[in-house]
C-alpha cells in the first residue's frame, strides 16, 4: 500500500484532501484509481487507511477507512548533528539516516565544512525536507525526522541530552560498544564531522 505524509490540516475525518504535489504523484506517477486504498500519515503518530474517491491531477480526495497508531519508529530516539558536506553526499546522508530511523537531523557548520554560513543553506531546505519525506515513506516510517535549524559547531556541542557522543577518528581508548553496552537510553545525540573530519581544536 502506497504511503503519503500530509499535514493534519488536510485530514478532516472522515475525508482526506491531498495537496497538489501528492495528488500529482497519485494520479500521474503512480496512476492510482478511485477505489484503491492508500496509507496516509499525519507525522504526529497516527496513520489512516484511506480509500480514494476522487483522483485528479491537482486535487485527489479520499475517505478514511481506519485510523491507527503509526508504526515503524525506533524505541531509542537518535538525534544526529552532522557537518554539512558536498551536496550529493549530504543529501545521501539525509536519505539514509531517515531510512534507518533517526529522530532529528541538525546540519552543523564546522571548520572544514564547505559552507560557512547558515544563511547559505536556506534555499536547500525545501529539497532536503522532500528527500527526507520520501525516504520516510519508502522505509515505512511513522514520522519524518525533524530537520532542525543549522548550527555552528560551538552551538552544537552545547546541545543538552542524556547521552552525547562525538565520532572522532583520534579516539583510541573507548569505542561505541563500550560506551553503550548494558545501558538503556531513551535519547542519544550523535555528532558527525565533515569529509576532512573534525579539526583538532574542535575535538579538544
Amino acid at each position: 500500500m502506497h504511503r503519503f505524509f500530509i499535514t493534519p490540516e488536510d485530514i478532516t475525518a472522515p475525508q482526506v484532501s491531498f495537496p497538489e504535489d501528492v495528488s500529482s504523484q497519485i494520479s500521474r506517477v503512480l496512476r492510482l484509481q478511485a477505489g484503491e486504498h492508500v496509507l496516509v500519515l499525519d507525522n504526529h503518530g497516527s496513520e489512516f487507511e484511506v480509500q480514494l474517491t476522487h483522483v485528479q491531477a491537482r486535487a485527489c480526495q479520499g475517505m478514511i477507512v481506519e485510523e491507527r497508531l503509526a508504526a515503524g519508529e525506533a524505541r531509542v530516539q537518535v538525534h544526529l548533528l552532522v557537518a554539512v558536506t558536498q551536496r550529493e553526499k549530504f543529501e545521501w546522508i539525509l536519505q539514509k539516516c531517515t531510512e534507518v530511523g533517526v529522530a532529528s537531523i541538525t546540519p552543523l557548520l564546522t571548520e572544514r565544512s564547505l559552507v560557512g554560513k547558515a544563511a547559505e543553506l536556506g534555499k536547500k531546505w525545501e529539497r532536503w525536507e522532500r528527500i527526507m519525506r520520501e525516504a520516510a515513506e519508502q522505509s515505512r516510517r511513522g514520522r519524518v525526522p525533524q530537520l532542525r535549524e543549522a548550527q555552528l559547531f560551538q552551538q552544537g556541542i552545547k546541545t543538552q541530552g542524556e547521552v552525547r557522543l562525538m565520532a572522532w577518528e583520534g579516539e583510541e581508548e573507548r569505542n561505541l560498544h563500550q560506551l553503550l553496552s548494558g545501558q538503556l537510553y531513551e535519547e542519544i545525540y550523535l555528532l558527525i564531522g565533515p569529509e576532512g573530519g573534525f579539526s583538532l581544536a574542535e575535538a579538544e
